[in-house]
């Protein structure tokens, strides 16, 4: 890999208005909880486990804000990342978010479909001009994964984290636990909720609803998504955050073997299935609430 020096600009639809992506800080306020830093040293170890050993170069599919590429710039000493996502509104937040950190020189931002990846320009983008080989890992994290519905988009998306791997590259998937499908929970709908506070406010968040409709024949749930910021104390509305935001994102659950097929037409294997963002957690501990695969390029 080379040093990330600008921005890059490839070929993808934005996301529609009013989904939950075109909310970027109310997203962050929500799911910001998570410790990055060590999710990111966790795909460190992967790729000393099952890859190419260490962590250097890093393409996050589905970035949001960058989260994992700002992470892994801070964390791993001399390491690159490039963020892609569709979305202008997380494009221009993941672009400030890196100027503020002061890591443009590291991190790239690119405009693009995961499903359909501009590979060349994504090398461009990250100063891998003088390319021979690719990055360490492509990651497809926080529920990205399940925006590919079908069969064509996943293929799509794992050939072109693929073609942009090294030699010997993992490709690392965060996928909701099949539980859900085999114990009925999705079958009747029953949904979660949670609350977090940061910036002097609270987030209310909704994560599926009673009722929710589940298509056994595709795996898709019709998922109801809510968030409402709120003062602490008082429980109104604070103003800034606009009105309560309330949207239907279809999500795909996946199998265990499911990803194994489709890994392997998209020419990668199965080097590991987890239970969640630890080694020591397999995928039937009682613990475990993820699915995360680590799939591996020849």
């Amino acid at each position: 890999g080379g040093g990330a020096t600008k921005a890059g600009d490839e070929a993808g639809a934005g996301a529609e208005e009013g989904s939950i992506y075109s909310h970027p800080k109310l997203y962050e306020l929500a799911f910001g909880a998570r410790d990055f830093d060590a999710e990111v040293k966790f795909l460190a170890q992967l790729s000393e486990l099952h890859g190419t050993g260490p962590l250097n170069d890093l393409l996050e599919l589905g970035a949001g804000p960058a989260w994992h590429s700002t992470a892994c710039v801070n964390v791993i000493e001399d390491s690159i990342a490039v963020a892609v996502d569709n979305s202008p509104a997380m494009l221009a937040r993941a672009q400030e978010r890196i100027d503020e950190l002061g890591l443009t020189e590291s991190i790239a931002v690119v405009n693009g479909d995961i499903t359909e990846l501009d590979v060349a320009g994504i090398f461009r983008a990250a100063g891998m001009n003088t390319y021979s080989g690719g990055f360490d890992v492509a990651c497809i994290l926080s529920g990205t994964a399940a925006h590919l519905l079908d069969a064509d988009a996943a293929i799509g998306c794992l050939r072109g984290a693929a073609a942009a791997l090294s030699p010997g590259g993992i490709v690392v998937l965060e996928l909701e636990h099949p539980y859900d499908i085999f114990d009925g929970t999705l079958m009747n709908a029953e949904g979660d909720a949670w609350d977090r506070e940061a910036e002097g406010v609270k987030v209310l968040v909704e994560w599926g609803r009673e009722g929710d409709y589940f298509d056994v024949a595709r795996h898709i749930v019709d998922r109801t998504i809510a968030f409402n910021v709120v003062d602490p104390a008082t429980g109104a509305p604070v103003a800034g955050w606009g009105p309560p935001v309330e949207t239907t994102v279809q999500c795909r659950v996946y199998t265990a073997p499911e990803v194994d097929a489709l890994a392997r037409l998209a020419g990668l294997t199965v080097a590991a299935v987890y239970g969640d963002m630890n080694v020591d957690t397999p995928l039937d501990d009682e613990q475990a609430h993820n699915m995360i695969c680590v799939l591996k390029k020849a």
